[in-house]
């Protein structure tokens, strides 16, 4: 069972727009997503496990890249999904400190996300938690190409990770961010993201 919360995207530009519904209607929805095993995922191994690894690959692309630009994209785009789960979600706990919580995020969409905190990082369970654990980090990137260039992006990612402290408990985050580029760089300017426990 989850427990969800959700925010919806900030208005984009048409452009964009029209990826994420072509996504859409490609079948791409992060609520097509497998559920995971919460159980078998619990287990550990002995010993001290590698850090979890995102699992990124590329969803539809509209539009003309070559094979060298389609890695460059997934490669920056995968970058800038985990500078933010990284900084949002993991890291050394417990902390009280989330003021860089949302690198790669224009200030409207950072302003956005501090304000949904509960759904966006762990800083509302941070008091709570000593560890914060990934058990599933899942990428995957739609791009629209113009004149062969990537212009917009719609990432769609499932992050699950198992608390542990006073509050102990899996959860899930799972959604979409929308990105484009801007100014030489991709930013992140909207999301669509739920959360719950994982029962």
């Amino acid at each position: 069972m989850l427990r969800l919360a959700r925010r919806s995207a900030r208005a984009v530009a048409s452009v964009t727009l029209a990826l994420a519904l072509g996504a859409s209607a490609a079948g791409c929805s992060s609520d097509d997503e497998p559920e995971e095993e919460p159980g078998a995922a619990a287990e550990t191994g002995q010993g001290e496990r590698p850090p979890l690894v995102t699992t990124a690959r590329l969803g539809e692309v509209v539009g003309r890249l070559d094979r060298p630009q389609q890695a460059r994209l997934k490669a920056k785009i995968t970058e800038i999904v985990d500078a933010w789960i990284d900084a949002a979600y993991l890291g050394d706990f417990p902390r009280t400190d989330f003021a860089d919580a949302f690198p790669g995020f224009t200030k409207g969409a950072a302003a956005d996300a501090r304000k949904d905190a509960a759904l966006m990082s762990n800083k509302q369970v941070a008091p709570r938690v000593e560890s914060v654990t990934p058990f599933r980090r899942e990428l995957e990137i739609d791009a629209l190409a113009v004149k062969r260039r990537p212009t917009a992006v719609t990432a769609r990612f499932v992050l699950a990770m198992r608390l542990e402290g006073e509050l102990k408990r899996a959860d899930r985050v799972r959604g979409r961010l929308f990105l484009t580029w801007r100014d030489g760089a991709w930013e992140v300017f909207g999301y669509d993201v739920t959360r719950g426990v994982v029962r």
